[in-house]
């Protein structure tokens, strides 16, 4: 039996966006076309399109779907936990996520393509973060914007790692700088923020 022909018989949308997602992660999200997709399942381009519109829509999937996984992995850390050390427990799980899936995170902080789906599946993580925001004392009127807040520094950080701006510093100066830390200041830094945030 022909191999390729199988393959496209069973070709469905699932299929095609985990094919679409394997590429990312190994190529780079701007690696991702109709054309790279179709040869990384030994698929025509034009049957692609029974499954997603255009480009836009597929990429546009993707950003969704990682964004919904990291929904996902930050409530299941936050669980059990309150306040600012639940604050802790999803920051580093943010940290674990995007060095895990580094081109998914990418995809996922640049600007949506379909937003409206796109903070539909953000509103886990949303929720999750909002839930220990609260429980760590910060009036509802400042919640939106300490919650932002947080991210920012928390990205500000796991984005420069997972685009290899520290390079091999931690390899060649371990005795003077371990990522570790550096990231478990930057969470003091930001719990601290929302701490105070919190007394005012």
């Amino acid at each position: 039996m022909d191999t390729t022909r199988a393959r496209r018989g069973r070709l469905d949308q699932e299929a095609v966006l985990q094919a679409a997602e394997a590429l990312v992660d190994r190529d780079g999200y701007d690696a991702l076309t109709m054309t790279s997709l179709a040869a990384e399942l030994e698929a025509r381009v034009s049957s692609l399109y029974n499954h997603v519109a255009n480009l836009e829509d597929l990429r546009a999937l993707v950003q969704v779907r990682a964004m919904r996984m990291l929904g996902e992995h930050v409530r299941a850390a936050a669980m059990g936990h309150a306040g600012t050390d639940g604050l802790r427990a999803l920051s580093r799980e943010l940290r674990n996520f995007a060095r895990s899936h580094p081109q998914r995170y990418a995809a996922l902080t640049r600007p949506p393509i379909d937003r409206e789906s796109f903070y539909a599946a953000a509103l886990t993580a949303i929720e999750a973060l909002a839930v220990m925001v609260r429980s760590a004392g910060l009036p509802e009127e400042r919640m939106l914007q300490t919650a932002m807040a947080l991210f920012a520094s928390l990205h500000g950080f796991v984005s420069l790692e997972v685009a290899g701006y520290f390079g091999d510093l931690e390899g060649t100066s371990a005795e003077l700088l371990d990522l570790d830390e550096v990231y478990e200041q930057v969470i003091d830094g930001a719990v601290l923020a929302a701490s105070l945030e919190s007394t005012h």
